[in-house]
C-alpha cells in the first residue's frame, strides 16, 4: 500500500506526464478554439459593426460577472486535493453548488436594481435571464473541469473541450446565415451560449451525483482560498479584460467593434496561455507537496521562455490575421496587439508566483495590490480615451 502510494506520488511529479497532460489541453484547445477563430471573419462580415460591438459587450460582460459568481472556487480544487484527498468528490460537489447559490444572489439583484445595473452593463434586457443560464453552467463546469485536469484526467477534458465549443459554434454559423440581419445578433448569443450551458448543467449533474454532498466546513475550506483569489483573478482579469467593455461606454459600439478584433487576433496566444497553464499548475502544486524547488524553479524559467517565443510570433502574425478576420474596416485593430501581447505575457508570467501563493495559502497580499493596480488602469481608461481615443489602451495596460 506504502509502495503504490508513493508510486502515485513519483508518477504526479513527473515531468513526464505534465507534458503529456500539457500537449493534450494545448492540442484540444487549437482544435476546438480554431473553429472559433475560423468562424470570426463568418461573424464579422454577416453582422453589422453595431451588432458584432454588443456581441463583444455580452462576452465580455458574461467573463467578468463569470468569475464573481464563480468566486474562483474551481481554482481551490487542485489545492484541495492535497487535503481533502479521502473526500475529493464530496469536495467537488460542495464548492459547484456554492457557486450555483452565488449566482442565484446576484441574479436575484440584478433583477432588484434593475435600472441602476442596466445602465451600468449596457445589456439589453432582454440577454440577462440567458446571461444567469450561462453563468449557473459555468460553475459546475469550470469544477468539473478543474477536478479532471487534477486527476491528470486530460483526454476527458480535451473532449468536452471539442464538444463545449464544435456544437455551439456550429449552431451559431447556421442560425446567423439563415436568418435575417434584425435577428442575427439574437441568433448568434443563443446559438452559441444555449448548447454551452447545456454541456454546463451536464457536468453539474455529473459532479452532484458523484459526492452527492454540501458540507459547510468545506464551504469554509474553500471561501478561505478562494476570496483572496476571486480579488486577485478579478482585478488581473480587468486590467485586460474592460478594454471592450470601456470603449464601448466611452467610444461606443463600434470603436468596441476594432478592440474586439484585437482581442480575437491574439486569441491564440491566451488559448496557449491557458492550456499549458493548466498542466503547469498542477505539475507545479505536486513538486511543491514533494519539495522539489529546484525542479520548480528551473523548469518555471523554461515556462517562461516558451511564452515569450510564442508571444512575438503572434505580434510578428497580426497584420495577417487581422486582414483574415475582420478585412480593410478593422486594419487599425493592427496597432492594438503589440501592446496587448506585452500585457497579457507579464500577466501570464506573474501567475507563477500565484500558484505557489495558492499552494502556500497565502495569496492576500497578492490580491490587494492587483486590486489598486486594477482599479488605477480602469479609472485611467475612463479619463484617458476620450482625449487619446482606442490606441491608448495597450499603453494603459503595460504600465499596470
Amino acid at each position: 500500500m506504502r509502495e503504490s502510494k508513493q508510486k502515485e506520488q513519483i508518477q504526479r511529479g513527473s515531468s513526464a506526464l505534465a507534458l503529456k497532460a500539457g500537449f493534450w489541453y494545448v492540442f484540444s484547445s487549437f482544435v476546438v478554439k480554431a473553429i472559433g477563430f475560423i468562424t470570426t471573419p463568418i461573424f464579422s462580415r454577416l453582422m453589422n459593426k453595431a451588432d458584432y460591438g454588443e456581441f463583444s459587450n455580452f462576452a465580455s460582460w458574461l467573463a467578468t460577472l463569470g468569475i464573481i459568481t464563480s468566486a474562483e472556487l474551481h481554482n481551490t480544487v487542485s489545492r484541495a486535493y492535497y487535503d481533502h484527498k479521502e473526500n475529493f468528490s464530496a469536495y467537488t460537489s460542495t464548492v459547484a453548488l456554492l457557486g450555483c447559490l452565488f449566482t442565484v444572489v446576484l441574479y436575484v439583484v440584478f433583477m432588484l436594481c434593475d435600472d441602476f445595473v442596466f445602465r451600468i452593463v449596457t445589456i439589453p434586457p432582454q440577454y440577462v435571464h440567458l446571461l444567469f443560464v450561462i453563468l449557473l453552467s459555468q460553475c459546475f463546469k469550470q469544477v468539473f473541469m478543474a477536478r479532471e485536469r487534477t486527476l491528470y484526467r486530460y483526454k476527458k477534458v480535451a473532449a468536452i473541450s471539442f464538444v463545449n465549443l464544435f456544437v455551439p459554434t456550429l449552431t451559431a454559423v447556421t442560425l446567423v446565415y439563415l436568418l435575417p440581419e434584425a435577428n442575427r445578433l439574437s441568433s448568434r448569443l443563443y446559438g452559441f451560449y444555449l448548447p454551452s450551458a447545456f454541456v454546463g448543467l451536464c457536468c453539474g449533474v455529473a459532479l452532484v451525483c458523484n459526492g452527492r454532498s454540501f458540507r459547510f466546513g468545506y464551504c469554509k475550506y474553500a471561501l478561505a482560498l478562494s476570496i483572496p483569489m476571486l480579488a486577485h483573478y478579478l482585478t488581473a482579469y480587468l486590467l485586460t479584460s474592460t478594454n471592450t467593455i470601456v470603449t464601448k461606454n466611452v467610444l461606443g459600439a463600434e470603436a468596441a467593434a476594432v478592440v474586439s478584433i484585437a482581442n480575437s487576433t491574439i486569441h491564440i496566444l491566451t488559448v496557449f496561455f491557458q492550456s499549458v497553464s493548466g498542466a503547469f499548475t498542477t505539475w507545479m502544486m505536486d513538486n511543491l507537496e514533494q519539495n522539489n524547488r529546484n525542479k520548480v524553479a528551473r523548469d518555471s524559467m523554461v515556462y517562461v521562455a516558451i511564452l515569450a517565443v510564442v508571444a512575438c510570433g503572434v505580434i510578428l502574425l497580426a497584420p495577417e490575421v487581422v486582414q483574415i478576420l475582420g478585412g480593410k474596416q478593422y486594419a487599425e485593430s493592427v496597432y492594438l496587439i503589440p501592446g496587448f501581447v506585452a500585457a497579457i505575457f507579464i500577466q501570464s508570467s506573474t501567475t507563477l508566483f500565484t500558484i505557489i501563493l495558492t499552494y502556500d495559502k497565502n495569496i492576500t497580499k497578492t490580491a490587494i495590490w492587483t486590486g489598486v493596480i486594477a482599479v488605477t488602469a480602469i479609472v485611467l481608461k475612463v479619463l484617458v480615451l476620450p482625449v487619446v481615443g482606442m490606441m491608448g489602451l495597450p499603453y494603459i495596460n503595460i504600465v499596470a
